[in-house]
């Protein structure tokens, strides 16, 4: 934000050397009033984005794969333990780039035991956040198909079928994607899904409708007898 006031008032000073106009003078000499007070506290925050990003750097580095297993977990925490380190040595901060270079050293320290695994083993995750914004974007498409607020009955009930990502540019590039899964596959699990479903209908008419349960069973104890 403070960049581009600062584009923005350039610009109205480039405008008022071509000609004068009131309203555009007047926020020029606004600005001119009032970004040289805020310059102190937006230099603090670049050199606080600064760090975060050396500390991005260090972390994003290639994750392994089969054929590169890259330098490992060990060699990763090193170079954020040197990193840190050397921010942890820096001296003369204002308070609030202290108080934010303490709270990224204790973050640091939180996570530090689980942050290097990705490193070591193929095919994990740096985070989980693409996780949870697969689970989130689940829930948005279950409560727009169900209307629906709660979503505990509906996941467990359908949530294996429900992670679909339907992000094909147009009808036929979705035929293709859908033609890669063969009929045999699809029956299989589509049956593999009606079992699901006729296992929580047997657990909802135990639960609403016990008796008449009871008797279709003593019922067909009958037939069975009768029928022996």
């Amino acid at each position: 934000m403070f960049d581009d006031l600062c584009a923005l008032h350039q610009t109205l000073a480039q405008c008022l050397a071509l000609g004068h106009d009131s309203h555009l003078h007047h926020w020029y000499t606004v600005l001119d009033r009032i970004l040289p007070s805020h310059e102190p506290a937006f230099a603090e925050i670049r050199q606080a984005l600064d760090w975060v990003d050396g500390i991005e750097t260090i972390l994003d580095i290639p994750l392994p794969t089969a054929e590169e297993p890259g330098p490992g977990g060990d060699a990763v925490a090193l170079d954020l333990a040197h990193y840190l380190g050397q921010l942890a040595n820096v001296t003369d901060l204002s308070p609030w780039l202290t108080q934010f270079r303490d709270d990224l050293l204790d973050v640091s320290e939180r996570y530090w035991s689980g942050l290097f695994h990705c490193y070591n083993i193929v095919g994990l995750p740096r985070t989980n956040n693409d996780q949870e914004s697969l689970y989130g974007q689940t829930k948005r498409q279950l409560r727009r198909q169900l209307g629906v607020r709660q979503l505990r009955e509906p996941l467990l009930r359908r949530g294996a079928w429900t992670v679909f990502q339907v992000d094909a540019a147009s009808p036929a590039e979705l035929e293709q994607r859908l033609a890669q899964v063969s009929w045999e596959d699809y029956a299989a699990e589509r049956a593999r899904y009606e079992r699901r479903q006729a296992q929580f209908r047997r657990r909802y008419h135990w639960r609403h409708q016990r008796d008449a349960v009871l008797q279709q069973r003593v019922a067909d104890w009958t037939e069975v007898v009768s029928g022996g």
